[in-house]
């Protein structure tokens, strides 16, 4: 297995971070174009003595840093990745850096492309919580008319969830690339709002229905298909083909139920 490829780097900002719970986040942004991505993680590597040995060792994570080159920041990354702020300068538009402004805890994502026996696959990771700070920048000109590339290289922190379990990433593979992307799309909240109303009317239809009336047999498929319903209309951005097959799911297991005779 190997990696050959690496895109859609994706951040969305910490709106409210509930207490055992996973951060919610609000509208993201793909960030730019991604050149690299290069992750280092620190373990508390402590180790328990005695009896002139080792008889404990915690490794586990305390925190990581991720080093991102990106082709580009635009105005949208300064303001919502890395903390800036629109101003103006003599009546001109600007974005304006100040030791005042901070860059906010946010989720961020990307996909990598993996192959192996020649088959592809497209493995996406998503860290709960970074936070990242403004690039150093290098300028120069063309040396003999030759280009010369520069492109800013960003360094961000992770950090760990507030759940039980202080989760810090997840990843996912995925066959297609257009399913590793929808699913970074959703986690990021972008993209437009998937239309909900079909699926909260089938909501609303299953939940009307009284499952004394029907074999448990059958309504264990509605039960199951209806909770998988509710979870996805309460998520804040999930694609639309999400919505569609929760509903389509829910729809077939209600037409399915069987009348107790």
């Amino acid at each position: 297995m190997a990696y050959i490829g690496l895109k859609h780097p994706v951040f969305a900002p910490i709106t409210n971070e509930p207490a055992n719970g996973f951060p919610v986040y609000g509208a993201g942004l793909i960030v730019g174009h991604a050149i690299a991505a290069n992750v280092s993680i620190e373990l508390s590597d402590s180790k328990l003595p005695a009896d002139d040995m080792v008889v404990e060792i915690d490794n586990s994570f305390t925190s990581g840093t991720i080093t991102t080159g990106i082709d580009d920041l635009s105005d949208d990354a300064l303001k919502i990745w890395l903390g800036q702020k629109a101003a103006t300068l003599n009546g001109v538009a600007t974005i304006r850096s100040a030791a005042g402004y901070e860059a906010p805890n946010g989720g961020f994502g990307y996909y990598r492309v993996r192959k192996k026996n020649g088959v592809r696959s497209y493995r996406a990771l998503w860290y709960y919580k970074t936070k990242w700070g403004m690039p150093s920048e290098d300028a120069s000109t063309k040396p003999d008319g030759a280009i010369e590339w520069q492109t800013p290289e960003v360094e961000g922190t992770i950090m760990t969830a507030q759940d039980a379990d202080n989760s810090w990433r997840d990843m996912a593979t995925f066959t297609t690339e257009s399913d590793a992307v929808a699913w970074l799309n959703e986690l990021a909240n972008i993209g437009e709002p998937a239309n909900k109303s079909n699926l909260s009317a089938a909501i609303a239809s299953a939940q009307a229905l009284d499952p004394e009336t029907y074999t448990s047999i059958s309504w264990v498929d509605v039960a199951n298909s209806l909770a998988e319903a509710v979870e996805v209309a309460a998520m804040a951005s999930p694609s639309q083909a999400r919505v569609d097959a929760a509903e389509s799911l829910l729809e077939a297991a209600v037409a399915a139920l069987v009348t107790r005779v």
